[in-house]
């Protein structure tokens, strides 16, 4: 049977008055992505780390493997409570997207892979929640878009590409280009190829995507 331990890392009590919301997000992000997908073991690590989080958020999730998702939260964020309802359940289900694509292929090691899981994940919470994209997910205009997806048509197949330019502003690349290029990568795919969802993608390898990077 499969079972999610949540580990608090609340030693010094930070977490304290959080602990049972937290909780029910986990519980409810589990529940929605368990009716399309299937049910796997894992363990969630919650821990407070200030000033390590999305800003407009309070939060960040990061999943390094097939087993484990990192949830990282600053109670003392400005944004913080407004945003453990909804938008905290679906950083939940975005990283639990990535650690069922880990079981997979991987996250990848090449700008194209990088893209389609983050794009994937994206469209998960979409697939669950009917949410909009998120504000990294559409910080691009249409001409920015089209901009982006010429550099990534050159860096693809790159295993040596700059993550941190791409999916962070690191560089000379507009901030979140790669959330946004890969959530708009994955919507042509899905407009073209009917009866698909990011839950039944999971595995998907990238290169199966590559010929919808440009509109």
């Amino acid at each position: 049977m499969a079972q999610w331990i949540v580990h608090y890392a609340n030693a010094c009590g930070q977490l304290d008055g959080w602990i049972e919301r937290i909780s029910e997000g986990i519980e409810q992000a589990r529940y929605r992505a368990e009716q399309v997908s299937t049910a796997i073991s894992l363990d969630v690590v919650v821990q407070v780390w200030p000033g390590c989080v999305i800003e407009c958020r309070g939060f960040v999730g990061y999943a390094p493997t097939g087993t484990m998702m990192q949830l990282t939260l600053d109670p003392d964020n400005a944004h913080f409570a407004d945003n453990m309802g909804e938008p905290f359940e679906r950083m939940v289900a975005h990283e639990l997207h990535h650690v069922m694509r880990w079981r997979g292929p991987g996250y990848g090691r090449t700008l194209g892979e990088a893209l389609v899981s983050e794009g994937l994940a994206g469209h998960f919470c979409r697939q669950l929640y009917g949410s909009a994209p998120e504000p990294w997910e559409a910080a691009l205009s249409e001409k920015e878009i089209v901009a982006c997806a010429m550099k990534a048509e050159q860096e693809w197949f790159a295993p040596s590409y700059r993550h941190e330019a791409w999916f962070f502003g690191q560089g000379d690349l507009p901030p979140w280009a790669g959330y946004s290029l890969g959530y708009a990568l994955v919507d042509r795919y899905l407009q073209h190829n009917g009866g698909q969802s990011a839950a039944s993608l999971v595995h998907e390898p990238a290169a199966n995507f590559h010929p919808y990077l440009h509109s």
